[in-house]
This record gives C-alpha cells, sequence and structure tokens, in this order.
C-alpha cells in the first residue's frame, strides 16, 4: 500500500511537471510568435517605406526626365532677331504643281516680306505678313490685296498664327503652345517625345545627340477636322551655336492636300533685313 500510495504520488508529481512544461512551452511559442510577428511587421513597414521611396524617386526621376526632354527642345529652338534667307520652293496640290525662288527678311516678333520669283525670275508677288495682317502686292497686274491674318488659316486650312508662320519659315517646331508630355521613348537613340496641345498632339524626334529636331508630325485634337501636318528637317548647318535645317519636307492634310519642299538656298541671322519693300498705303497701286 505504501508503494501504490508513493506511485500515485508520483503521477500526481508528473502530471505537475508535464503541465507546467506544457505552459512553458506555450508561453514560449506565444512568445516566439509575437517576436516573429513583430520583425513581420518591422519588414513590412520597412518594404512599404522602400515601396513608398521607390515610388517617390520614379517620379522625381521621370520629372527630371520631363524637365530634360523640354530642355532639349528649346535648345534645339533657332534664337535670332533678324533672318535673310533665299529658298528654293517647290509644291504639289491635287489640282497643280509649281515652284518659285522666295527671297525673304524676317525681323522677329514683327515683319516678314517675302518676294516671289516665278519662271525666267520675274516677280510674280510680293507679301507682308505681321501680327494682324496679310498685304500682297502683284507687281504685273499693280494689284494689292489686304488680308486678315486670318487668310493664311482659309489658304492652308492649318490655324496658323504670325509666330507659327516665323517659326516654319526659320526651321523651328510649331505649335509648342503645351508642354504637357504624354508620352517619350528612345528609338534607334533618337528621342520620340509626345506632347499633347490646344489644337494638335505633337510628335517631336530628335536626332541621336538631342541637338536636333529631325521630325515633327501634328494631328487634330478634333478628330472631325481630319487636320494633319508632317515636317521633315534635314541637312543641318551648325550656325551661331544651333543647328539650322536647310532641308524642309512639309505634308498637309485638310480637305485637300498640299506638298512643299524647301531648300534654303542662302541665309544669315541677324543682320541688316535685305529683301524688304514698300508697303503700298491704302488707296493707292504700286
Amino acid at each position: 500500500m505504501a508503494g501504490l500510495a508513493i506511485l500515485v504520488k508520483n503521477k500526481k508529481y508528473m502530471k505537475k511537471i508535464l503541465l507546467i512544461a506544457g505552459l512553458i512551452l506555450c508561453l514560449a511559442s506565444c512568445s516566439t510568435y509575437r517576436k516573429v510577428q513583430v520583425i513581420k511587421d518591422a519588414l513590412s513597414k520597412n518594404d512599404s517605406a522602400n515601396t513608398e521611396l521607390i515610388s517617390k524617386k520614379a517620379k522625381i526621376d521621370s520629372a527630371a526626365i520631363v524637365k530634360g526632354i523640354i530642355q532639349k527642345i528649346e535648345l534645339a529652338k533657332i534664337n535670332f532677331t533678324t533672318m535673310n534667307a533665299r529658298f528654293k520652293v517647290d509644291y504639289e496640290t491635287l489640282k497643280n504643281a509649281d515652284n518659285y525662288i522666295v527671297n525673304a527678311s524676317i525681323q522677329k516678333g514683327k515683319a516678314i516680306y517675302l518676294t516671289v520669283r516665278g519662271a525666267m525670275g520675274v516677280i510674280g508677288l510680293k507679301a507682308f505678313i505681321n501680327k494682324d495682317s496679310v498685304i500682297l502686292v502683284y507687281p504685273l497686274s499693280k494689284k494689292v490685296e489686304r488680308k486678315p491674318l486670318s487668310f493664311l488659316q482659309e489658304v492652308l486650312k492649318i490655324p496658323f498664327t504670325y509666330t507659327t508662320v516665323e517659326d516654319l519659315m526659320v526651321g523651328n517646331p510649331i505649335f509648342m503652345d503645351n508642354t504637357n508630355i504624354v508620352s517619350y521613348k528612345n528609338t534607334n537613340g533618337k528621342l520620340q517625345v509626345g506632347l499633347m496641345g490646344a489644337l494638335f498632339k505633337n510628335l517631336i524626334i530628335l536626332n541621336e545627340d538631342n541637338t536636333k529636331i529631325v521630325h515633327l508630325k501634328l494631328d487634330d485634337v478634333d478628330i472631325n477636322q481630319h487636320r494633319t501636318c508632317d515636317i521633315s528637317y534635314s541637312d543641318h548647318t551648325p550656325y551661331a551655336g544651333f543647328q539650322f535645317p536647310q532641308y524642309r519636307d512639309i505634308s498637309i492634310a485638310a480637305n485637300n492636300k498640299l506638298e512643299v519642299h524647301m531648300e534654303v538656298k542662302e541665309f544669315e541671322f541677324d543682320e541688316p533685313l535685305k529683301y524688304t519693300f514698300a508697303i503700298p498705303k491704302p488707296g493707292k497701286r504700286k
């Protein structure tokens, strides 16, 4: 009986030991779980912080890229006070085709003088363009026409402003009224930039070192207008720190189609104007 009592007592003691051991293991397990969970939470917070940092860095990098693109386009634009140039112009429409020699003098932001010669060097037209109007002088018939600047839009079906005409003749990109970049990519070393303007979606392609504009494509934001304009620039000549394109191929499609090839035969910047002419006064013929 004494041995049985000792056995029972030992069994109770063992149960207590097992219970205590189980409790210790449970507490240890809970403690380990809590430690692991704390570590996981810390790692999760760290990952979130890293993700946020990466996101912020991506935004900063993207903003830097966009800023760099705009700067490159701006640096590629030709800045000047005056320009004198002689162009050979070939044009073609659905109805006819012809070619001319055009002498041009431009005073930036103020006036454009054009003298157009046809076959045998005969002057067929003189045109004076400023911010408000267009004056057309026909020396052979002594006829003078005064038109609002919107006349150019009626003829070409593109909403040209005075600045647009000036940039087109100088070789600068046109319709850069908005720097809202919607896309950009590098293809074969050439940067392609998509801009969304008020009137046109504008795709600009720069050359390999981003110093020259080689192509520009305009698509009307209003698809009902069906207006597009493609301009290619080539044969760039270094001049006073910028690249002057001596060849331009222009294709304008609206209700009709117009193809223009411009080749610059002579040019100079920031010199006195030399192709100006007297503007007939209203009511008088030249």
